[in-house]
C-alpha cells in the first residue's frame, strides 16, 4: 500500500476510489495520475468530497 503522507490529516477528502486522503496529498497525486494510489485502478473522476465525519473525529481525538 502506498502512503501519500505519514501525518494526521487536517483536511480529509474522499476520492473516487472510496479511500480518504489528506486533501493536499491526493490533489497533488491527481494532478499527475488518473489512477488510485491504493488500488492502481483508473478513477472514474477526479472530484474530491470532504470527509466531515473523519475530520470531526480527528479534532475530538486531538482535544482528548
Amino acid at each position: 500500500m502506498l502512503w501519500l503522507m505519514r501525518e494526521i490529516m487536517d483536511d480529509p477528502h474522499i476520492s473516487a476510489d472510496g479511500f480518504t486522503y489528506e486533501y493536499r496529498a491526493i490533489k497533488a497525486w491527481l494532478d499527475k495520475h488518473n489512477v488510485s494510489p491504493v488500488t492502481r485502478l483508473r478513477l472514474q473522476h477526479s472530484e474530491l468530497t470532504p470527509n466531515h465525519t473523519l475530520r470531526s473525529a480527528i479534532q475530538e481525538w486531538g482535544h482528548a
